[in-house]
């Protein structure tokens, strides 16, 4: 008992670090879409969908409403400034810079 006990901790431990890592990349992803707007439409409409969707019939009221809070999580991010590797890896030594 106890061993299966433990089993179960240890999923459930990985399945908390997957979520995690999937939630820093999703946030990635979202604050660099290219088209926030066209994202944020589909993302609610997709949401809509997946919610009234035959597969999640049988979900809790509770199981529903995590799925709805942690997508409008993503609606909640902003695009981020973008990002230049080639001006962060050299800085005053960009020859880009220089007329």
């Amino acid at each position: 008992m106890d061993e299966d006990i433990e089993a179960l901790r240890r999923e459930v431990q990985h399945l908390i670090a997957m979520h995690t890592a999937s939630y820093v990349t999703l946030t990635s992803l979202v604050a660099t879409h290219p088209h926030p707007e066209h994202f944020q439409l589909h993302l609610i409409s997709a949401l809509e969908g997946v919610l009234g969707s035959e597969r999640l019939a049988k979900w809790t009221d509770e199981q529903k409403q995590i799925v709805r809070r942690v997508v409008e999580t993503f609606q909640n991010v902003r695009p981020a400034a973008p990002i230049d590797p080639l001006k962060a890896a050299l800085g005053d030594r960009d020859p880009r810079s220089y007329p």
